[in-house]
C-alpha cells in the first residue's frame, strides 16, 4: 500500500530542479488561509530536516526510499510560481510506502 500525504505546514516522476535564477524569490510569501507557504529554498530545507528526523537510524520510523525531489515541473498561478517537493519513505514496521509532500510558492523578483 502506498500513501500520499500533503505536507503544507509541516506522483512520482523524476524532474530536473527548476532554474534557480527563475526562482529568485521576493520576500513576500503566499498565504493560503492561515498558512504561509514556503519558497522553493525553504521547502527544500524543510524537507531535508523532516527526512533526517523520519529516517534517523535509531529514532526514525521510516527507511528512506527516495530523498527530497521535485515532484513536478513548476507551475504558474498569476504572478506566483509553485511546485511540490516530495520525500518517499517506507515504514519500518509495516513495510508500507509513503510519500510526503511540501507545496512551495514563490513570487519572482
Amino acid at each position: 500500500m502506498h500513501h500520499r500525504f500533503p505536507v503544507i505546514a509541516w506522483m512520482v516522476a523524476t524532474v530536473s530542479p527548476p532554474d534557480m535564477g527563475s526562482l529568485n524569490c521576493a520576500n513576500e510569501h503566499f498565504v493560503a488561509g492561515e498558512r504561509q507557504l514556503p519558497t522553493y529554498i525553504e521547502a527544500i530545507a524543510q524537507c531535508a530536516e523532516e527526512e533526517r528526523g523520519m529516517t534517523h537510524p535509531k529514532t526514525g520510523e521510516y527507511e528512506l526510499q527516495r530523498s527530497c525531489y521535485d515532484a513536478s515541473a513548476p507551475g504558474v498561478h498569476g504572478e506566483w510560481r509553485y511546485g511540490r517537493i516530495s520525500l518517499d519513505v517506507i515504514e519500518r514496521r509495516s513495510g508500507d510506502a509513503y510519500t510526503f509532500e511540501t507545496l512551495w510558492m514563490c513570487k519572482p523578483r
